[in-house]
This record gives structure tokens, C-alpha cells and sequence, in this order.
């Protein structure tokens, strides 16, 4: 006989499975992937090694889903941005400063973004998911802001776009905290350069 899972049992099984995610995010981020062990996580969340393994194989298994989590978390993050500003040739410049402030006010999800980059795997390939999901954003809104730009043109300058403000912003979280300059700042200078470069800004 098959049995049929509530919708109540699946939410709560949902509600955990975030709680995992959340304080995985909170644990990677704090001590870092090589550091954090799965019986770290079981406590912290207050749950048991069961659990744990009813929705992840290994602690790769739940970087990865906490990465995905995080790509999920920036993009919403960011068309939340987007959305505030109405004027389609200053979306762009909106969105970077929004950027370099989420970086900055999740310091856990920013470390790993930048650690996944050494780790390699799977863990890589999730981060450059993350990446790719926002050159095709960018290449999108080109589509409309610079339709001087033929596709091939698009993509090459959505990727200098995208690797610049990635770059530039993970420079800036290398800084001591006293040396940074403020995250509005930076988002200003970062998205002036990527306009100018782009023939969108004079």
C-alpha cells in the first residue's frame, strides 16, 4: 500500500530541510568547508544525524544545496532591486550597488562564494551557475539598453560586465573592514566604469 504525504508533513519536511540549509550557510561561512563538520551542523541545528542524511549524502552534498540556496537568496535580491528603479538606463548601475550591499550584509554567503572557487567539484560548478545566471541577465538587459550590440558583442560584454563588478566586489571584502570604502561607493564607481564601457553613460 502506498501511503500519501500530507501536504502539512511536506511543509514541515520543507522547514527543515531550510533550517539545515540556513545553518549550514551560517557554519560554512564561519569557519569554512575544509573546517565545518557534518556533526557541527547536526548541532547547531539541532537536529540529528538521521535527519541530516534523510536530505543530503555528505557535507558536499549540502554545500552545493546551500550554494544553490544563496543563488536563489542573491537573485531575489537583486530583481528586488531592479524593480525600485523604473528608468530601464539606470537599472544596471542599481543593481551593482545592490550587489556589493548584499555582499555586504551577508558576510557568511559572501565567503562562500569566494571559497567555492578553490574547492573545485561540484562546489565550483555551483558557484559558476550562480555567475552564469546573472551574465545572462545582463546580456538580456543589453538586448534593450544597447541594441547596437549584435548577440555575439552582448555576451562577450554581459561577461566583462558580470566579472568586473564580481571582481571588484570580492577585492573589496578582502579589505580590512577600516579600509573598505563603503559599499554604496564601491557600487557607484564599479557600475560608472561598466556604463562607460558599455557606451550606456558619457
Amino acid at each position: 500500500m502506498r501511503y500519501k504525504q500530507s501536504e502539512k508533513m511536506a511543509q514541515r519536511k520543507q522547514a527543515r530541510r531550510r533550517r539545515l540549509l540556513g545553518t549550514a550557510i551560517a557554519l560554512f561561512g564561519r569557519v569554512g568547508y575544509h573546517a565545518a563538520t557534518v556533526p557541527m551542523l547536526v548541532a547547531e541545528a539541532d537536529t540529528s544525524t538521521g535527519a541530516f542524511y534523510l536530505y543530503f549524502r555528505n557535507k558536499e552534498d549540502v554545500y552545493v544545496a546551500a550554494l544553490e540556496e544563496i543563488g536563489v537568496r542573491l537573485a531575489a535580491a537583486l530583481n528586488e532591486e531592479a524593480a525600485r528603479e523604473t528608468r530601464p538606463e539606470r537599472k544596471m548601475g542599481v543593481v551593482v550597488k545592490g550587489f556589493v550591499r548584499w555582499l555586504a550584509g551577508n558576510p557568511a554567503e559572501a565567503r562562500m562564494l569566494v571559497e567555492a572557487a578553490a574547492l573545485g567539484g561540484r562546489m565550483e560548478e555551483a558557484r559558476r551557475t550562480i555567475i552564469e545566471s546573472h551574465v545572462r541577465s545582463v546580456a538580456a538587459a543589453l538586448e534593450h539598453l544597447a541594441p547596437w550590440f549584435d548577440a555575439q558583442e552582448r555576451a562577450v560584454v554581459a561577461r566583462c560586465w558580470t566579472g568586473s563588478v564580481l571582481e571588484a566586489a570580492l577585492g573589496w571584502l578582502a579589505l580590512d573592514a577600516e579600509k573598505r570604502p563603503e559599499a554604496e561607493r564601491l557600487g557607484t564607481i564599479v557600475a560608472g566604469y561598466n556604463l562607460r564601457g558599455a557606451a550606456l553613460e558619457q
